[in-house]
């Protein structure tokens, strides 16, 4: 399971240092016994020019639980390489306690690891334990980050505005929030296919502009080495014409996806479609006269972290289109699955190149949360951040789909959404493996269980977030099946009706704002 944090605030930051101890018992305990219940490390921060420019300076902010004897403190220490760096002693005064601290460049440990804890303790009387500690990274690099986006430009390459993509502004917000700025080298083209070979037998110096994958990732290969720089990120998306879920999708016309579980599996594992694409001469498909075929998903993150730098990856997907009440039910549900099984082979794919690597160096971010998981109130149906589609453009202009063949007209596309862009862009940036690369890394942990992760159609499934720590305010549960719930409880639970793959996330917010967001590690199925 993993535990995820992301800090709003109005400066750039460089790492977000956080840390969390896990709080045992009851409110009511606490108050029998305050030292039973350990300090809780809610929020370290630090400005985002510390480490190129100078000392690091930074605040944390500590939660005591009520109920403390007179005089209490809060005693709290950051270690590097296993010995103290800088700790303190704060009388506890309020529930939230905010210290300074500035740690000297040449005091950091070469590899930039950190780890912070706190301990109770009572002047002449009882000390506590410290808590478990929070590991987390200083980057002392200040060049700026270089970040590759490949696939179809559906997703990186959507145009925001003038000269200026979506990719654009992940790399930008990126680069902002670690303080080292970022260049973009996007190789994204409209139609862009996993992996199509016998396509682009001589990629990346094909004719062909719409170059699969695996060209993308050979010409951005080239253009590294030719141009003496190390790529930090590739943000990757895949199987996406090769099933095209705009369209082949939800009517059926792509090659074997009446099973769309097995065609998820085919096209993202590289076993690849029928020699021949029935839908070739359909309007507005992606256009290939052949099956694709040929290397998978996981493949293709492998080839991403062999470019030079060895960049980590991150897989994106697109939102989940449960909501579109101007949509076919039956289409609905065929695009709410494959979101959902695409999503879970590209976290499935991760997990196995992570493995097979022997380091994380991939994530999938599959867009089952984005601006659904970010507690908004707006909660529009969408298929990308870009405005208001609940379906795609086809849909749109071919509505009745025995007219697909006569529909030859594309409506204007709604005008760019900037701010749900931004939104979106803080959603993958929420990717704790984010943080872990490039700042701001927080330990990984439990933060909710399920009472189980197989169950039958219409039955609970009871959730419990006491692991997630306390001071919590709100919590926000996202089912994976399109349902959510608000919840001030740390349990709930909820009745899964699809087969899945449904996996659960949690966002909770605590009491001074700050959101963090848990994992199950692994999904729900309905037997």
């Amino acid at each position: 399971m993993k535990l995820w944090r992301s800090r709003q605030c109005r400066a750039a930051l460089l790492p977000t240092l956080a840390g969390v101890i896990a709080v045992a018992g009851t409110m009511a305990e606490a108050q029998a016994d305050p030292l039973a219940d350990l300090p809780l490390i809610l929020d370290v921060s630090t400005p985002h020019d510390g480490p190129c420019n100078g000392p690091l300076h930074g605040t944390t902010a500590v939660y005591f639980p009520p109920g403390v004897p007179a005089h209490a403190e809060v005693e709290w220490r950051i270690l590097g390489g296993g010995q103290p760096i800088r700790s303190g002693i704060t009388v506890v005064q309020n529930d939230v306690m905010t210290v300074g601290f500035d740690i000297r460049r040449d005091e950091l440990p070469p590899d930039g690891l950190l780890r912070v804890d706190a301990r109770a303790r009572v002047p002449g009387g009882d000390i506590g334990d410290y808590g478990k500690p929070w590991n987390f990274r200083v980057s002392r690099e200040c060049r700026p980050l270089h970040v590759v986006s490949v696939g179809d430009s559906v997703l990186w390459g959507q145009s925001l505005e003038k000269n200026r993509t979506f990719a654009d502004l992940f790399a930008e917000t990126l680069g902002t929030r670690t303080g080292r700025g970022a260049k973009l080298h996007d190789y994204t083209a409209s139609g862009a296919t996993l992996d199509s070979p016998s396509l682009h037998p001589n990629c990346p110096n094909s004719d062909d502009t719409t170059l699969d994958v695996f060209c993308q990732l050979e010409q951005a290969a080239a253009d590294a080495t030719a141009n003496g720089y190390r790529i930090d990120l590739v943000l990757l998306d895949g199987c996406l014409n090769d099933l095209d879920p705009f369209f082949g999708i939800p009517v059926g016309v792509t090659p074997g996806t009446q099973d769309l579980a097995a065609a998820v599996r085919r096209e993202c594992g590289g076993v690849g479609a029928e020699s021949v694409n029935p839908a070739a001469d359909v309007p507005y498909f992606s256009g290939a006269k052949l099956g694709y075929g040929g290397r998978g998903i996981r493949e293709a993150m492998q080839a991403a972290h062999d470019l030079p730098g060895a960049p980590k990856v991150l897989v994106g997907d697109y939102f989940h289109g449960y909501d579109a009440g101007r949509v076919p039910q039956g289409l609905t549900q065929r695009w709410s699955e494959f979101v959902r099984l695409s999503s879970e082979a590209f976290r499935q794919a991760a997990t196995d190149a992570n493995a097979a690597a022997g380091e994380v160096f991939a994530a999938a971010a599959d867009g089952l949360f984005t601006q659904d998981a970010m507690p908004t109130g707006d909660r529009r149906p969408a298929m990308n951040p870009l405005g208001d589609e609940a379906v795609s453009l086809r849909q749109l202009a071919c509505a009745q789909p025995g007219a697909l063949p006569q529909c030859l007209t594309v409506p204007v596309a709604a005008q760019a959404d900037l701010d749900g862009a931004r939104k979106y862009v803080e959603a993958f940036l929420m990717n704790g493996r984010i943080a872990e690369w490039f700042g701001g890394g927080e330990p990984t942990g439990e933060g909710f269980t399920a009472s189980r992760t197989t169950t039958h159609q219409g039955t609970p499934i009871a959730f419990d977030a006491a692991k997630a720590g306390s001071a919590i305010r709100q919590y926000d549960w996202y089912f994976g099946d399109g349902s959510h719930e608000t919840t001030t409880d740390s349990s709930t639970s909820h009745a899964y009706n699809d087969r899945g793959p449904n996996l659960p996330r949690l966002v909770v917010t605590d009491m001074t704002g700050h959101q963090s967001l848990f994992e199950l590690d692994r999904p729900i199925t309905v037997g």
